[in-house]
């Protein structure tokens, strides 16, 4: 492990850090994902069967329905069974968005015929289902319900972000202010049933370099984002007013990597890049920032479904679990295998019902870099056992990042 990691270090400090711009944000998700899709390519071979061996023999219907013979249980409800959004397509030909029952590997069609699909994400109450996917004028923003075909709400729109609702989503998208030669991001909300879309506010770059894309806190009043040098700034999602929240303790700090919202809207936690890096959580006004990881952590941060409890990877490949009380991080347990983890922010879960942490790992050694996804118990009781791909992926949401190369 220790050599992996220096040599990833190494690599890492190779990389020009750049100010968080719409086109940069892709680049980096794509990169983010390359080593991924290698990973998973022996996970998919094995699951093909399973998984998407229905595709073949699936009805053909017009884009957005859902084959006759496969009708949606609940009327309205888009979502069930815990089901994974995938996308069936490659860099060599078009494909479907589908949705993967994770339990017995049935899988049904959403969209057709889609040339490449950047980010699928559910709605919180599982009737939406909002795409990425090419449009007449560069990347769109699709959404799509059991009883609306895929529309067209956005274009060069990012961040896909569900409220906690699912009534509303927001987007980012890059601007450039009137007269000046430094380009901004706008901030919008867009209602999916209509497609009305509200501006929120902008974030210009020069505000300190911003390095995150921004968080919408669960009670949908505003978003947080970071600025190299450990700064926080709030937007009100309303009026578009920004402040401070708060400068983050400590030197040499670098890019805020992640900002994530506790479930419940009373905590924040902040992945920072820097010489070292650290790992803070504070209250939702700014307040009682303490430092969990004066160190940085490759794979970021997971909320417990009920707020009270962080996880994240300690650095040495053990998962930690911080309460919200106060009471000092416990250890959860190390997941096997432990080689050298992925650089993503979106490898390490809980499940569901908050007994069991996922971690997903990719072994850079290997030929093929073989991914590897278990799971332990939250409270450090018991051995670490292997878990599959879509399982892991269903306990994450079911969302799907392009994997594209």
């Amino acid at each position: 492990m220790p050599s992996d990691r220096s040599l990833l270090e190494r690599e890492m400090q190779r990389l020009e850090l750049r100010p968080f711009t719409l086109e940069g944000f892709h680049r980096r998700r794509q990169r983010r994902e390359r080593n991924r899709r290698i990973g998973t390519a022996v996970v998919a071979l094995a699951a093909a069967a399973a998984v998407f061996g229905g595709l073949a023999r699936a009805l053909t219907s017009g884009p957005g329905t859902i084959p006759a013979d496969r009708p949606t249980p609940i009327p309205g409800v888009l979502r069930t069974n815990g089901e994974v959004l995938s996308f069936t397509g490659s860099t060599e030909a078009p494909g479907d968005l589908v949705a993967v029952n994770p339990e017995t590997g049935e899988d049904r069609i959403l969209v057709e015929d889609l040339e490449v699909v950047y980010s699928a994400r559910w709605s919180a109450d599982g009737r939406w289902v909002a795409y990425e996917a090419p449009a007449p004028e560069g990347i769109g923003l699709w959404v799509m319900s059991a009883s609306q075909e895929p529309r067209l709400v956005a274009s060069g729109a990012s961040m896909l972000v569900w409220s906690s609702t699912g009534a509303e989503l927001a987007t980012i998208r890059l601007t450039s202010p009137p007269h000046t030669d430094i380009a901004g991001s706008t901030l919008s909300t867009i209602d999916p049933a209509t497609g009305e879309t509200t501006e929120a506010g902008s974030i210009p770059e020069r505000v300190g370099d911003v390095t995150s894309a921004p968080a919408w806190s669960p009670d949908l009043t505003r978003f947080v984002f970071g600025a190299r040098g450990g700064t926080i700034y709030s937007v009100d999602a309303r009026s578009g007013a920004r402040s401070l929240l708060v400068r983050l303790p400590g030197e040499h700090l670098d890019s805020v990597d992640q900002i994530v919202w506790s479930p419940d809207g009373a905590h924040i936690a902040v992945v920072n890049d820097g010489k070292p890096g650290a790992v803070y959580v504070m209250d939702a006004d700014g307040s009682n920032v303490r430092v969990l990881l004066d160190g940085y952590s490759w794979t970021g941060v997971a909320w417990s479904s009920d707020g009270t409890r962080l996880a994240y990877e300690d650095g040495s490949g053990v998962i930690r679990v911080a309460p919200m009380d106060g009471s000092a991080p416990t250890e959860a347990g190390r997941p096997l295998p432990a080689p050298c983890t992925t650089l993503c922010q979106d490898d390490l879960v809980w499940s569901p019902d908050g007994s069991q942490i996922a971690f997903r790992t990719i072994d850079f050694g290997s030929a093929d870099n073989t991914v590897a996804v278990s799971a332990i118990d939250a409270d450090g009781q018991g051995e670490a056992e292997r878990i599959d791909e879509i399982t892991f992926r269903s306990w994450d949401g079911g969302s799907y990042s392009c994997e594209c190369m």
